[in-house]
């Protein structure tokens, strides 16, 4: 059973959360870590809370959620699994909740990849309600490798 993440001192309105589930190249996480600190092209302020545990390595995308469910304001949570660690460095965005489908809707995936500097511009539209989780998962399904590009 994986460690519950502690959210003290956190606000996941303005921090994304990312949970690294692969240890195996501390340095291809330092060039994540850089890629998602690096300041946002459009002025807004970069926040993340970086869970870094080993506990957390090969957890699954449930696996994560289950140990982020104290905290309800969480809309979306980034992987930094294997994938992550090589080429792009591409995250792997879960959605905490269910898509609920109105007639014509199209059934998405709950999770995605997107680039690094994608994810702080992704929270900030989940937690001002200017977008939703399904908009974003609407657009990485449209591209050729899955893979978010705004």
């Amino acid at each position: 059973m994986l460690p519950a993440i502690d959210f003290t001192h956190h606000d996941f309105e303005s921090e994304a959360l990312v949970v690294r589930t692969d240890h195996s190249d501390d340095e291809a996480w330092r060039a994540v870590v850089d890629l998602l600190n690096r300041p946002d092209r459009n002025g807004f302020e970069v926040r993340t809370h970086l869970v870094d545990n080993p506990a957390f390595t090969g957890a699954s995308p449930d696996d994560v959620l289950s140990a982020a469910a104290a905290e309800p304001a969480l809309e979306v949570v980034f992987l930094a699994d294997a994938a992550t660690m090589t080429g792009e460095h591409t995250l792997l965005a879960v959605s905490t909740t269910s898509q609920e489908l109105e007639d014509g809707d199209m059934e998405l995936a709950r999770e995605f990849r997107l680039l690094p500097p994608e994810v702080n511009l992704m929270h900030v539209n989940l937690a001002i309600g200017h977008m939703d989780f399904w908009e974003f998962a609407y657009h990485a399904s449209l591209t050729a490798d899955g893979i978010l590009r705004m």
